[in-house]
C-alpha cells in the first residue's frame, strides 16, 4: 500500500476550483474534505487532489499554481450574457471550445502544408448590413436555391443538406451533445447552442447536439452568417435579453430569411386557410423543414401575429423541448452517431495525413474521440481510405 502524500495547495486555488463546478458534481465526501482544507484543519493528499481534478474536469496542473489561472478564451468575449448564472462559463463549454480549437489548428496546418487556397467568402460581407443582400450572396456562394426546402423531408434532412454544401466549401462542421466521449458531461443548450471560429484556412462551426433538430438547423444558419461577416460567435440565444448586439440581430434575421424567404413564406402563409394559428404554424414548419419557433418569428416580423402570441408559442416550444428531453431514451447505432458528429472532409484529410506518415494513428484517435477499433470504420463510412 502506497503511503499518503500530502500536498500544499493554495486556498485561493481551491476556492477558484470550487467556483468552476458544483457541490453535486464533487460529492458530499469531497466537499467535506474541502471544508477542512480551507479552514486549515487538514491538508489534502495528492490522491484527493487527483480526485478533485477528475470530478471538476480542471487540469491537475492548475491545482499546483500559486494563483488562479487566467484562462484566455477569446471566443467567450462574443457571448450575450444576461444573467449571473451564465457569467462563469462551465468547464464543459471551456473544454469543448479547446477541443474544437485543436481540430481547427490541425486543419489549418494540413491545408497550408498541402497548398490549399484560403476560403475567400470568410469575412467577405464584413461591412454589409442589408439582410436581403447578405442572404442572396450566401445562397449564391453555397448554391442554395430559394426553395431548397422542397428537396428535404424534415429538419434533419435540411440540416444534412446544408452541412454537405458547407463541407464542399471547406467549412468544418462538428456536432456533439457531450464533451468528447464522456456521456456524463452533457452540454447544456441553455448555456450555448453553437459557436463559430473564423479562420480563412479552416472556418469551423460547432453545433450543440443536445438541441432539437429544428434548433440545430437555425443555429447552423446563424453561424454561417457569422463566418460570412467574419466575426467569431458563441451563440447562446438569450431570447428575452435586452443586451442583443447589432450583429446578432442581423444574423438571426438572415438565418430566418435563408430558411423561410419572405416572399415564399408570405405566399404560403396567405394561401393556408387554417384558422387555428398554432396549427398553421405547425403546417408551415413542416413545409419549410424547420421549427415552429422560426415560423412564428417570420410571422411576427411580417406582422402576421403579435408579440403576445409569439411569446406564447416560444414558451410552448421550450416546454415541448424540455419534455422531449426527459422522454428521450439512450441507444441508437454507435457508428451512425459517431459519423454524424464528425466533419467528413476533416476525417478524409486525417486519413490522407495518416497514410503519408504526417499524422500518427494515436493523434487521429485523439482528434476524433475514437479508438484503434472504431476509427477505421468511422473513417470508411465518411469516405476516408486507410492503407
Amino acid at each position: 500500500m502506497m503511503p499518503k502524500v500530502n500536498v500544499n495547495i493554495q486556498p485561493a486555488i481551491i476556492r477558484w476550483a470550487l467556483s468552476q463546478t458544483s457541490a453535486e458534481d464533487l460529492g458530499a465526501k469531497l466537499m467535506d474534505n474541502i471544508k477542512h482544507w480551507l479552514d486549515g484543519t487538514k491538508s489534502p493528499t495528492f490522491h484527493q487532489i487527483e480526485n478533485f481534478s477528475k470530478k471538476s474536469h480542471i487540469p491537475l496542473g492548475y491545482f499546483f499554481l500559486k494563483t488562479p489561472p487566467e484562462e484566455q478564451i477569446d471566443l467567450l468575449e462574443y457571448r450575450t450574457v444576461d444573467s449571473t448564472e451564465l457569467m462563469n462559463p462551465s468547464r464543459d463549454l471551456i473544454d469543448m471550445i479547446h477541443e474544437m480549437e485543436v481540430v481547427q489548428d490541425w486543419m489549418v496546418d494540413y491545408r497550408k502544408e498541402w497548398d490549399y487556397d484560403v476560403i475567400s467568402f470568410v469575412g467577405s460581407l464584413k461591412d454589409v448590413t442589408d439582410i436581403n443582400e447578405i442572404a442572396d450572396i450566401i445562397r449564391n456562394d453555397l448554391g442554395l436555391g430559394v426553395k431548397w426546402h422542397k428537396e428535404c423531408a424534415n429538419s434533419s434532412e435540411a440540416f444534412n443538406k446544408v452541412r454537405s454544401l458547407l463541407e464542399e466549401c471547406g467549412i468544418i462542421v462538428m456536432i456533439n451533445g457531450i464533451v468528447g466521449k464522456n456521456t456524463h458531461r452533457a452540454l447544456d443548450v441553455n448555456e450555448f447552442r453553437a459557436f463559430a471560429i473564423v479562420n480563412e484556412w479552416a472556418p469551423l462551426i460547432f453545433i450543440n447536439g443536445a438541441d432539437s433538430a429544428g434548433g440545430r438547423l437555425f443555429s447552423l444558419f446563424h453561424e454561417i452568417v457569422h463566418l460570412w461577416i467574419g466575426e467569431n460567435d458563441l451563440y447562446n440565444d438569450r431570447r428575452y435579453s435586452a443586451n442583443v448586439k447589432p450583429n446578432e440581430v442581423i444574423c438571426n434575421a438572415v438565418a430566418g430569411e435563408l430558411i423561410a424567404p419572405k416572399a415564399v413564406f408570405l405566399e404560403r402563409w396567405n394561401s393556408n386557410t387554417n384558422s387555428d394559428i398554432h396549427e398553421k404554424i405547425k403546417e408551415l414548419a413542416r413545409i419549410f423543414c424547420c421549427s415552429g419557433s422560426v415560423i412564428a418569428r417570420r410571422a411576427l416580423d411580417n406582422n402576421q401575429i403579435d408579440q403576445i402570441l409569439y411569446d406564447q408559442i416560444i414558451a410552448e416550444a421550450i416546454e415541448a423541448y424540455n419534455q422531449a428531453k426527459l422522454e428521450k431514451t439512450s441507444g441508437g447505432n454507435y457508428y451512425r452517431t459517431m459519423c454524424s458528429k464528425l466533419d467528413s472532409v476533416f476525417v478524409r484529410a486525417l486519413c490522407e495525413s495518416v497514410n503519408s506518415g504526417r499524422t500518427s494513428f494515436t493523434e487521429a484517435y485523439r482528434l476524433t474521440n475514437t479508438t484503434s477499433k472504431t476509427f477505421p470504420e468511422v473513417a470508411s463510412r465518411l469516405g476516408g481510405v486507410l492503407w
